[in-house]
């Protein structure tokens, strides 16, 4: 089995406390708590908690994983969708009472138009798809799915910011291969169970209003906490 998130999230759900590892092409491991799924909004992130105060009507959480987002906005009244390429993310959000969450990937929405009003894509999954291109056809789905009012609430990684050392050598040799600097080649750890490699793209608030123009969008505000903020965008 190679679905270490399956077996993330659906531990989430059932409360074990537990540490998965993220480990990236160049050797760098990052040991993270499962429970960080679970998180209440007093315990998210301060750029998360000022982002999520712009959802407005019906929302779409793009890897909503154990459903941290969607059951905070269901119990505000909000009426609730989520995608997840994990089968277990969505075995777990319905465990919590989330009843419309489907198995399918973010470059690949079949959603009606104009159905919804927000779209969350917390944990840096603005990038989930990897590439720039795939990225901007992503927004234009999300464009076209979205009411004339909707809006993107979206988290990513200002990595220009960082200071850590290991990061820039590996902005350098991204640059030395001709990739974007917060283009990351990364993999997931889970007790037994190893995820194939994977990139994500990691957007500083310029490249997401980049990304954002080619697809009928524009950055209205950013929620920055150091490296990690929330871009939230409009349409343009």
């Amino acid at each position: 089995m190679t679905d270490p998130w399956s077996e993330i999230m659906k531990d989430a759900a059932d409360g074990i406390d537990g540490e998965y590892f993220i480990e990236r092409d160049d050797g760098r491991v990052e040991t993270l708590p499962v429970l960080d799924y679970m998180k209440p909004l007093l315990e998210w992130d301060n750029q998360e908690r000022l982002g999520i105060q712009h959802a407005r009507g019906k929302v779409l959480d793009i890897g909503c994983g154990a459903g941290r987002v969607l059951v905070h906005l269901q119990n505000l009244g909000h009426e609730v969708v989520g995608i997840d390429l994990a089968p277990g993310a969505v075995e777990a959000c319905k465990k919590r009472g989330i009843k419309n969450v489907y198995h399918m990937s973010a470059g690949n929405l079949k959603f009606a138009d104009a159905e919804f009003d927000t779209i969350v894509m917390f944990g840096n999954n603005f990038g989930v798809l990897g590439d720039d291109d795939s990225i901007i056809n992503m927004l234009q789905s999300l464009h076209r799915i979205t009411s004339n009012l909707g809006v993107i609430i979206a988290g990513s990684a200002d990595v220009v910011k960082t200071d850590d050392k290991s990061h820039l050598n590996y902005h350098k040799m991204n640059l030395e291969r001709r990739r974007p600097k917060g283009l990351v080649k990364i993999r997931t750890k889970y007790k037994d169970l190893v995820s194939g490699w994977e990139d994500l793209r990691l957007a500083t608030p310029e490249e997401m209003q980049f990304l954002a123009e080619q697809s009928g969008w524009k950055l209205e505000r950013k929620y920055q906490n150091g490296v990690p903020y929330v871009g939230v965008l409009i349409k343009s």
